[in-house]
């Protein structure tokens, strides 16, 4: 705050020698203005200074905590557990963030036990544990709170640290939604849309993502937009479905972000807009969306929305690759057959070219087959030999290319 106080008053030192009042103009010295805005200047410093010394009595206050939480006090412990954890207060401390929050776990407080599930759950200040994590959570659940409700959901939903079980998740994400969970809400309709531990039911899935849309879920605004744009559950309405995905898009969301870019690209519930398609999948391929990385260097090599740049094309095709798409390592093998942005390379066109046949490559192409025509047989089988390792080494990479569609969730 302190930064953005000392802006306003030195914007307000600097006003201009004219003020505005009912059309009105007249001029007015402008010396007062500069006298006020420094005294108010140094008065903010002089507070500022003061609000960022250390307090006494805050370490009076956390020293009665650590007291407290010695002599056996359950909510001191939790309290002083939560703090090593988050580095709040206290320098970040997993090790004692394990011990305090063990320590009010063990006493029965459930906000202890839902923090202690989360130590486990990634690895901090203990060894991965899902299966310890859900045993807290579960405790902590069973008493009421929400987030242990949720995130308990979530691993027997995905059979993380247990047996799968839908019909527990569902339960649980039931609970966890009349307690105000949010993030339950949008859960449920993607239960309700995939038919998991319950008979599928689009409709019923758009009531669910729809109650999280409206109350800010970004994930939920997402996946409801996908089922305005399929048709699901709801009439299919591009305009809604660009509404609510905007909305996820200006929250963050990369997919989101990368499916309000090729509305924009397509006309889709919204004016044809290349230039704003281009700066939504720009959004997206900054945090790494192999789709949209994709679809922008196609853009940069057409000069669509985007000035004509080849090598800028290659760059953003290069990541997509790199991560799978078949698109962009179809459109980067072409670059380097021809020499487009980056230098003429027969060999990484082929290692390209035969990636972006997926599994179906045991069958050469034509353009595999001219390729291989221009290359000596010891290339040929050293370009295959890198993209049998180059496969090998991304086997866990999703094949499809519409990214678009994976479900948002937490």
């Amino acid at each position: 705050m302190y930064p953005n106080l000392r802006r306003f008053f030195y914007n307000f030192s600097l006003l201009g020698s004219e003020s505005h009042f009912a059309g009105v103009r007249r001029a007015t010295p402008v010396w007062p203005r500069l006298l006020l805005g420094i005294f108010l200047l140094v008065c903010v410093q002089m507070f500022g200074a003061l609000a960022t010394r250390p307090s006494s009595h805050d370490d009076r206050y956390w020293q009665r905590v650590i007291d407290q939480a010695q002599h056996g006090n359950r909510e001191a412990q939790t309290q002083l557990g939560i703090a090593y954890s988050e580095g709040r207060e206290v320098g970040q401390d997993f090790s004692e963030a394990m011990k305090w929050l063990s320590a009010a776990a063990g006493q029965g407080d459930p906000i202890a036990q839902y923090h202690l599930g989360l130590l486990y759950y990634h690895g901090n200040g203990v060894n991965r544990n899902p299966a310890e994590a859900l045993r807290w959570f579960d405790k902590a659940a069973q008493r009421g709170v929400p987030e242990a409700q949720f995130n308990a959901a979530s691993l027997y939903e995905r059979g993380l640290g247990v047996q799968q079980n839908f019909a527990k998740a569902l339960n649980l994400y039931l609970e966890a939604a009349k307690n105000g969970c949010i993030p339950a809400l949008n859960n449920l309709g993607h239960m309700y849309e995939t038919g998991e531990g319950v008979a599928r039911d689009p409709v019923r899935a758009v009531e669910w993502y729809l109650k999280s849309a409206n109350l800010g879920y970004a994930n939920g605004q997402f996946n409801l937009a996908r089922m305005y744009a399929k048709g699901e559950g709801v009439a299919q309405d591009y305009a809604k479905a660009a509404k609510w995905v905007e909305l996820s898009a200006k929250q963050g969301d990369v997919k989101a972000q990368c499916s309000l870019g090729d509305l924009y690209l397509r006309g889709l519930g919204v004016h044809q807009d290349d230039h704003w398609a281009a700066i939504w999948l720009q959004k997206a391929a900054n945090k790494n969306d192999r789709t949209a990385q994709a679809e922008l260097g196609v853009l940069y090599l057409a000069g669509q929305g985007v000035p004509h740049d080849d090598a800028m094309a290659a760059t953003w095709l290069a990541k997509a690759a790199e991560q799978g798409s078949q698109l962009a390592q179809a459109k980067l093998a072409a670059l380097y057959e021809h020499g487009r942005g980056v230098p003429l390379d027969l060999n990484r066109a082929y290692i390209w070219r035969l990636l972006s046949l997926g599994d179906s490559n045991s069958q050469p192409t034509h353009e595999l087959q001219d390729l291989a025509a221009l290359m000596s047989p010891e290339d040929v089988t050293a370009a295959q030999r890198e993209a049998s390792q180059w496969r090998q080494a991304h086997l866990a990479m999703p094949s499809s290319e519409d990214d678009s569609e994976l479900i948002a969730k937490p």
